[in-house]
């Protein structure tokens, strides 16, 4: 019942089943139903934005994984490291997220189990293209869809499809990208699916900037803000990204608006690479403006912030955006 309240959308009403289940689980004391609950919780608590407590549950969940009633259930294992992979990127964590998703594939490949491994690949594509490493997002969506479609997993494929359109925009494909988003959405919706509607409408919109549809964009984005207000994980990339579209239409007013508010949102969420992403792009407002000061000194303090993941895009063009500051005139 909980995963047809999560596919709805209907994230407030997830948290309280996955509370009731928690309960459950506790007086009832097996193993299996503890690491169920504890999967219940990381679920419902990744779609409100509480990493934290993702963390927490994730790490209790560790604790059952050994179980053997959660091998009659193929996924859980691989859901439960997916959300804890994006969890784990969001906070800040890129080494720690690319060791739990490699760990959901091992575990996907040593079961020869089509749909774990489904699961992991999808979850692989969307860490990666955060990540920026467009091949591999790309490669581990395409394996996705390609198992789904062969096995009739229709929620990951339309997932996946989305995923790979996201890829093939950010590679130079952006035609082909706007029609496997789009596809991908409709038939989610058919379906009967609507979580993660926010950021894919996201992905769509990035797609379309690329193909040259930028007024297109922007009310798609705005499509997004609205789809589901209880979706708030999302909401700091959706807003850095309206604050993109809106730089590059001059409406600099506005973006700055749209930047400080997901750096607020980011923030109170410890979502610290989300937050590094929207700092950087006020930054590079700031610096538009000549206000290099300000600018180095939002920058440098969240950036000395990170202990990993220092190979990753968004790191690399944070210190490459520190060093052009440092050589401004103060």
């Amino acid at each position: 019942m909980l995963s047809a309240v999560i596919l709805s959308g209907d994230y407030l009403r997830a948290a309280a089943l996955a509370d009731q289940i928690l309960d459950l689980a506790q007086r009832e004391g097996s193993n299996t139903s503890l690491g169920f609950a504890h999967l219940a919780q990381i679920a419902a608590r990744y779609y409100r934005g509480d990493l934290v407590g993702v963390e927490e549950h994730f790490a209790r969940f560790n604790e059952y994984l050994e179980a053997p009633g959660l091998n009659r259930f193929p996924g859980a294992t691989e859901i439960a490291l997916g959300y804890a992979t994006l969890s784990a990127w969001m906070s800040g964590h890129a080494d720690s997220a690319r060791q739990r998703i490699d760990f959901a594939i091992s575990v996907a490949l040593n079961s020869k189990n089509p749909y774990k491994l489904a699961h992991a690949r999808h979850f692989e594509g969307i860490l990666y293209l955060e990540l920026k490493d467009l091949q591999r997002a790309e490669a581990a969506a395409a394996q996705a869809m390609t198992l789904s479609a062969q096995h009739d997993f229709l929620y990951i494929r339309d997932e996946a499809r989305v995923v790979l359109g996201r890829a093939r925009a950010q590679l130079g494909h952006a035609d082909e990208a706007v029609s496997l988003i789009h596809q991908g959405l409709s038939d989610r919706i058919k379906n009967g699916s609507r979580a993660d509607i926010t950021f894919f409408l996201m992905f769509l919109a990035e797609a379309q900037v690329l193909h040259g549809d930028i007024d297109e964009a922007l009310m798609t984005i705005a499509r997004a803000l609205e789809a589901n207000p209880e979706e708030f994980i999302y909401r700091p990339l959706l807003l850095n990204c309206r604050g993109e579209l809106r730089r590059q239409l001059e409406q600099s007013d506005l973006a700055e608006d749209d930047f400080q508010a997901a750096v607020s949102l980011a923030k109170k969420m410890s979502a610290k690479a989300v937050e590094l992403r929207a700092a950087t792009s006020l930054v590079r407002l700031l610096q538009s403006r000549g206000a290099c000061a300000a600018a180095r000194d939002l920058l440098a303090p969240l950036s000395g912030w990170f202990t990993e993941g220092f190979d990753t895009a968004d790191l690399k063009d944070a210190k490459a955006l520190l060093e052009e500051l440092s050589n401004s005139p103060r």
